[in-house]
């Protein structure tokens, strides 16, 4: 072996064991990650939205449904629909995942219509600066009543975030939680901007139901979600303007 390929060899292995530390990092960061979510965080996604809303499911799917067969799909579009007009009255582009009674699922062609759904949200929220996403929750348990924020576990930016709408969200409801919950399961928060996914009352509880079932309270969600995010936008101008300087 001549002198020139025993220099060779090791800058090769030495390549190669690098290249492999630097994929088992990036794999140890991210093996939560579904790889469907890999894909769509990768690709280069035009940022078109100053906000982007979800009312959650739609179509075949109705969400938490409460006595009488009322479904969570409609109130929480009620409330998106009331959102957008408030958001774009203060001069925000605002995108909706959905505005009428449909799901999103034939935005992403594998998986199961459940899973394609989820994903065409997820895609949706990574064209905005903003997210939130808006539910009514449901359990076997009639007590449980109020309203949580859920927000991305150890992200600084989306706690703030979150604490803010859940004051607003506080003058209008009760809440479940007294602090914004840090998740790291939840898909749609490990989008690229920040995202909330709130709950805004238990359809399985009659007082919360009733409330939901009131197009003042609604509105007053609405609102009161709607500030959550002024404040927090004017708040990260502010910070941002103050770190530029």
């Amino acid at each position: 072996m001549s002198r020139w390929n025993i220099l060779v060899i090791p800058k090769r292995l030495i390549r190669y064991v690098l290249f492999a530390l630097a994929l088992i990092a990036v794999l140890a960061v991210y093996h939560s990650y579904p790889l469907g979510i890999y894909t769509i965080s990768l690709v280069n996604q035009e940022i078109i939205y100053d906000i982007m809303l979800d009312p959650g499911h739609g179509g075949i799917d109705p969400g938490a449904i409460g006595a009488g067969d009322i479904y969570e799909k409609h109130y929480v579009l009620d409330i998106v629909l009331q959102m957008a007009d408030v958001l774009s009255s203060h001069g925000l582009k605002v995108g909706l995942t959905r505005d009428t009674d449909r799901d999103v699922s034939h935005l992403v062609s594998e998986g199961t219509r459940h899973r394609r759904d989820l994903l065409g949200r997820f895609k949706l929220m990574n064209q905005a600066h903003l997210g939130m996403s808006v539910h009514a929750n449901a359990t076997k348990d009639q007590g449980e009543s109020g309203a949580i924020v859920f927000y991305m576990k150890d992200q600084y930016i989306d706690h703030i975030y979150a604490q803010i709408v859940l004051e607003e969200l506080e003058k209008v409801q009760v809440l479940n939680e007294p602090r914004p919950l840090p998740r790291s399961t939840l898909l749609l928060p490990k989008a690229k901007p920040p995202v909330l996914l709130v709950e805004i009352g238990f359809m399985s509880n009659p007082t919360d139901l009733q409330k939901l079932g009131d197009p003042m309270f609604r509105t007053n969600v609405a609102h009161a979600l709607c500030a959550g995010i002024l404040r927090f936008m004017d708040w990260r101008d502010s910070e941002q303007s103050e770190f530029s300087h």
